[in-house]
């Protein structure tokens, strides 16, 4: 009995210790310039606009979980901003948000959320806006330090009312950040 006493408390010490090597918390500055003047990039049929990011905090902790099959999870502050030519809410609530992520072939990790509004079906595409958010982290491995960028992207897609054909239209802005690894 004590033998499978001792058994039992060591493998659930090694698995909470596992835990821990698959679970990195930071602390994230977006960058500040960037902020301010967000960089925009919009299709030839949208005028892109200059200014500053809105509700999107310069301060923000992360943490990153490791799931199985290289999936990874990204908890963050809520996702409710807005850039010059884009607008994000994930759900609105103020609680954090989850995205689901993985790691690159080789290296670096993507975390993604899309929406998409449909408003009818086109016989070539969809009619109606996608919305796609991505935190992408360019280090080939979660270390003490952690950059990348947060990039926000819409895409407007309508019906030409002189021909009938389809027009997309739409904008994409990034901000970078760096992160510092929080040990407890």
């Amino acid at each position: 009995m004590r033998g499978t006493t001792w058994g039992l408390l060591t493998a659930a010490v090694g698995l909470l210790a596992c835990g821990d090597d698959d679970t990195y918390t930071y602390d994230v500055t977006l960058d500040a310039e960037t902020l301010a003047q967000v960089p925009t990039e919009c299709s030839e049929l949208v005028e892109p606009a200059q200014g500053p990011a809105v509700g999107l905090d310069a301060q923000q902790r992360w943490t990153i979980r490791r799931g199985e099959m290289d999936s990874m999870f990204l908890e963050v502050p809520d996702i409710d901003f807005q850039t010059p030519n884009n607008a994000y809410v994930i759900n609105g609530d103020g609680e954090p948000d989850v995205l689901m992520g993985s790691v690159g072939a080789d290296g670096g990790y993507q975390f993604i959320h899309i929406q998409t509004r449909l408003d009818e079906e086109h016989k070539l595409s969809a009619l109606g806006n996608e919305h796609a958010f991505r935190i992408a982290i360019h280090n080939k491995d979660l270390d003490d330090a952690i950059q990348g960028t947060v990039w926000v992207r819409n895409e407007h897609v309508e019906r030409d009312p002189v021909n009938g054909s389809t027009l997309a239209s739409g904008c994409a802005s990034a901000v970078r950040f760096t992160g510092r690894r929080v040990t407890q």
